[in-house]
């Protein structure tokens, strides 16, 4: 496979609510990524993701941040969409900043010669103006080179490509639910043949957070100096974080702990203490936590979940992303740290079955471990990326268009002049031969404003199925000029396939569920839309009327009125002077009304071609080069989606 010359560190960070961690990995290595030691303090593989501005000591991060005396600012757990609010871009900053200079200092590889790539992750619900927003801030954290990526295609290539989650390639074709579990957040994420769609729940706020919090105002309920306790945590925002962090580590000691020791003995605790200063004294505030505690906290009913318990709340959102699916899962992989808690895992097996979940060996690292992933094959992708742009930039994209231009006239023409006769051809002319319409130019331009309204009704779909049908006759060949791209990167053809349109109910659909179909929809089907209808709008508004009255059915009748009245002229001049002509009632009933429509009738299929011919003529004529424009540019907006995909493919 070709790819970037040089080699490059990628640095997955995983700048977690909760907690923190780092992993690195090459560019021209295809080793796991390695997960590494982070802290000055030599705090390990994880970070709180705390950070505290110290007088003397400077910028202080995780378990050293909250330890510390005489901090001026302490800030935990910050990482929110609420980007432009002090309270987490500073501390995004400081952390991002202090974790990346212990960082650089104790890896040579990261202050070295070889450039040096950071990859931070993003949940799925934001979007990419905040994600841009997100990347600024990073790097003035003093990183040079970032990229923000969203988490759940970070765990999807963990689970793919880490070797940690024991699983077939071939699993990961299908359909598969990831479940990234947080501190702030659990993002479900749906995937189907390696492409990720939009996030199934984005909006719920359901964070591993909401447990600590429950245990800390539980535990306090118990405590014999509980209103001293209230009071202190008022008066200092310091303290409650601290006593948070408390609930959470001893949450998960908890589950951490092998289930059978609390089977064997039901009272047996797990826990912790801290002094905490109040205005009555020293309280030491302690965290036990049985069994029988912990099922009380998940079963407390939440108020930001309607006031479901947790334990609730994760069951419906599971059965919820399996509806919005729209199948079973062959697969439900779990990362996130809170995906140790051992119901999490119950809950999951109940709801899809034990042999569809899968969790890695450290899922609290899985993200960090992704990020890294999705580094290396952003730059490996970079030439996959050039070699699309160069097709779309370049002019074989819309030489194929204008080649195939005339095949839309004809579909288009057909869509217009099929049924003419019957639906507008008859009628007109029987408005006409009772007096009702002056001239026959003036029936000819009521059959075009008639013609028009039918075709702007939005129950009729002739236009739209004719130019989905011509789209998806142009699919194979521009799955031609994708594939050699494709066999270069070694990526599947299929991968730039453009999806297949139909017209069902009246409306635009894709035979799957994914974004990228749904972002091609919205460009080649619905743009282009538009415009054949402006299109047509502007042919029949224009010389539409003309082709009317001089083609196809409607030519049948001026020849019948031409002979009826004896017209003694040229052909031309003959029918022209009975066009503007009007004619006498009596003189326009002469020779029969049922004779003229049996024979309108037996021609019609052939007065109706005839009169496609012309429409498809005109059509070209009057908006082919606006056509082969807008159709080249959604066509290349479609494989920019497609590109941006396929690019999972790619290791």
């Amino acid at each position: 496979m070709a790819k970037t010359s040089g080699s490059t560190v990628i640095v997955g960070f995983d700048l977690g609510h909760g907690e923190s961690a780092l992993a690195k990995t090459y560019t021209d290595k295809t080793a796991p990524p390695v997960v590494l030691d982070i802290g000055s303090t030599g705090a390990g593989r994880q970070h709180v993701t705390a950070v505290a501005e110290h007088p003397g000591r400077g910028v202080l991060v995780g378990r050293e941040a909250t330890e510390a005396r005489g901090v001026t600012s302490l800030y935990l757990a910050f990482k929110s969409p609420e980007i432009e609010r002090d309270e987490v871009r500073i501390p995004i900053r400081l952390f991002v900043e202090k974790v990346g200079r212990d960082a650089r200092e104790r890896d040579h590889d990261l202050s070295g010669a070889r450039p040096v790539r950071w990859v931070f992750g993003a949940p799925s619900g934001w979007g990419d103006e905040l994600i841009g927003v997100y990347g600024e801030l990073l790097t003035q954290a003093g990183l040079t080179d970032v990229e923000v990526v969203r988490e759940s295609r970070a765990a999807m290539l963990y689970a793919r490509d880490s070797g940690e989650v024991q699983i077939d390639r071939d699993q990961l074709g299908g359909c598969v639910l990831i479940a990234d579990i947080g501190s702030l957040t659990t993002d479900f994420t749906g995937v189907l043949g390696y492409q990720p769609g939009p996030p199934i729940d984005a909006g719920v706020q359901l964070g591993a957070g909401l447990i600590d919090r429950t245990i800390l105002e539980r535990q306090l309920s118990r405590h014999p100096m509980a209103d001293a306790l209230r009071e202190t945590l008022q008066d200092s925002r310091f303290e409650r974080l601290r006593l948070e962090l408390l609930c959470r580590e001893a949450k998960e000691t908890f589950f951490r702990t092998d289930p059978s020791r609390f089977v064997d003995d039901p009272e047996a605790t797990v826990g912790g203490t801290r002094k905490v200063v109040t205005r009555a004294g020293n309280a030491y505030f302690e965290v036990e936590l049985t069994a029988a505690e912990m099922e009380a906290v998940l079963d407390t009913p939440q108020p930001s979940l309607g006031n479901r318990p947790w334990r609730q709340a994760f069951r419906d959102a599971l059965h919820e992303a399996a509806g919005r699916l729209g199948r079973d899962p062959e697969l439900v992989v779990l990362t996130g740290g809170a995906s140790r808690m051992h119901f999490v895992q119950e809950e999951a097996r109940e709801a899809f079955g034990a042999d569809r979940v899968l969790l890695g060996l450290e899922p609290e690292l899985a993200i960090a471990r992704g990020l890294t992933l999705a580094g290396r094959m952003g730059l490996h992708a970079a030439g996959f990326r050039a070699d699309v742009r160069k097709l779309i930039k370049g002019d074989r994209v819309g030489s194929l268009v204008q080649d195939r231009l005339p095949a839309l006239g004809e579909r288009l023409g057909a869509a217009v002049a099929e049924g003419i006769t019957e639906r507008h051809v008859i009628p007109a002319f029987r408005r006409w031969r009772n007096g009702e319409i002056a001239t026959l130019d003036a029936m000819a331009e009521g059959i075009s404003r008639a013609l028009q309204a039918e075709l702007a009704a939005s129950d009729n779909t002739r236009l739209t199925e004719a130019n989905i049908a011509w789209q998806n006759e142009l699919r194979p060949e521009i799955e031609e000029l994708t594939r050699p791209i494709c066999h270069r990167w070694h990526i599947p053809p299929s991968a730039m396939e453009l999806p297949s349109v139909q017209v069902s109910g009246g409306e635009l659909t894709v035979p799957f569920d994914s974004e990228a179909a749904t972002e091609v929809l919205d460009n080649i089907a619905k743009v282009v839309n538009v415009v054949v209808a402006g299109v047509v709008a502007m042919t029949l508004f224009g010389a539409g009327t003309a082709i009317i009255a001089t083609t196809g059915p409607f030519a049948v009748i001026i020849a019948a009125v031409v002979l009826y009245i004896g017209i003694n002229e040229g052909r031309e001049a003959a029918m022209a002077k009975a066009r503007q002509a009007n004619i006498p009632v009596m003189l326009r009933k002469f020779g029969g009304e049922n004779r003229l429509v049996s024979k309108l009738r037996q021609g019609a299929e052939a007065q109706e071609a005839q009169l496609a011919a012309a429409f498809s003529a005109q059509f070209i004529e009057d908006g082919g080069q606006r056509l082969v424009s807008e159709i080249s540019k959604s066509i290349a907006a479609d494989l920019e989606v497609l590109a941006r995909d396929a690019e999972l493919f790619i290791s």
